[in-house]
């Protein structure tokens, strides 16, 4: 799937997680990033990632249409392939939008590409892969269903990676991109390490703190690295994406030492857990 689907992907999390004080704080936030200019216009995932620091995607998708809803915003859609949508919003009293959503929406449809999305996602597999041997974890598995003679049948899921270091397995999963890992993949894939004995490694850009927690209690690790990865021959497109749309993007050769090192020294202190 496309890294642009807007609002319908986080009906189902709206309807767990009941209205309270921080959607009323997102509201306020909104308001702030739009009256600073009201001439702005945001897509719903560009807003949601401004604000991912301090709200959920969901409480801000749902503050979103809340500020839609009551008048301030006014929203127009953009209908794409496949059923897909883009949910363009601007303030209430800017009469001409159109001129910034055409930009905008020209430089969405570059990086939403199907091929730049997999360019991304081999990307940051490539090197985080990389950044993990250099430490000295091993590369057991590539796109695994299976492991010691086990194989998971429940579902077509599989693992990025499956890497062993002093004796500890993980099921590493890699995602590269603005919204969050789907919470049904990420539960799956809990149950297949559980199923494999092994620890889950989720490697992704950004994730609610409950769900990191969650991963946490199964004995696992989540790497959060906040910015999404591109291949450096799309620098250009990377540059476009920053200076017009102030997205977290970079283009980017290795990994940064000091992001692999925390995941190393939670590692160790699992090994000093296990020989006790």
């Amino acid at each position: 799937m496309a890294d642009f689907h807007d609002d319908f992907i986080y009906e189902k999390y709206e309807e767990i997680w009941p209205e309270d004080a921080y959607q009323e704080k997102a509201e306020e936030d909104i308001k702030k990033l739009y009256e600073s200019d009201r001439k702005s216009v945001y897509y719903a995932r560009q807003i949601w990632v401004k604000l991912e620091k301090k709200y959920y995607h969901w409480i801000t998708s749902r503050a979103v249409k809340y500020l839609n809803d009551i008048g301030y915003l006014k929203l127009i859609i953009r209908e794409r392939k496949e059923g897909a949508h883009i949910n363009f919003y601007y303030h209430h009293s800017n009469r001409y939008p159109i001129r910034n959503i055409k930009k905008m929406e020209k430089i969405i449809n570059e990086y939403s590409h199907e091929h730049i999305n997999r360019s991304c996602g081999q990307q940051a597999e490539n090197l985080f892969c990389l950044g993990l041997i250099k430490r000295n974890f091993k590369v057991i598995a590539e796109k695994a269903r299976e492991f010691k003679g086990k194989k998971w049948k429940k579902t077509e899921h599989d693992f990025d990676f499956i890497f062993e270091r002093d004796g500890i397995y993980y099921g590493c999963e890699i995602k590269n991109k603005f919204g969050y890992i789907d919470k049904d993949e990420l539960d799956i894939k809990i149950k297949i390490c559980e199923f494999f004995k092994i620890r889950p490694l989720f490697i992704m850009r950004h994730a609610p703190k409950t769900w990191i927690k969650e991963v946490y209690r199964k004995k696992g690790y989540s790497l959060i690295f906040e910015t999404k990865i591109f291949e450096m021959s799309q620098i250009e497109l990377v540059e476009k994406i920053k200076n017009n749309l102030g997205m977290p993007v970079i283009c980017s050769r290795a990994i940064p030492e000091g992001m692999i090192t925390r995941f190393e020294n939670w590692h160790k202190r699992q090994i000093n857990v296990n020989s006790k």
